[in-house]
């Protein structure tokens, strides 16, 4: 999965938190809550290592 995807699930699932919080329902709430864990976990790796693309940059 890639960060860009990764920050999509969380988004995704923190809007459904947020809903799921605003019309009671718990159902909702914890499914975008499970939702936005992998996205979180997602966005703490590393991304891939390009050591061309500094040098791509400078010419």
């Amino acid at each position: 999965m890639s960060k860009t995807k990764g920050l999509g699930q969380r988004i995704t699932g923190k809007a459904k938190q947020a809903v799921g919080e605003i019309v009671g329902d718990q159902d909702l709430h914890e499914q975008g809550k499970e939702q936005a864990e992998p996205g979180r976990d997602e966005q703490g790796k590393p991304g891939e290592l390009n050591p061309l693309k500094k040098l791509n940059q400078l010419t």
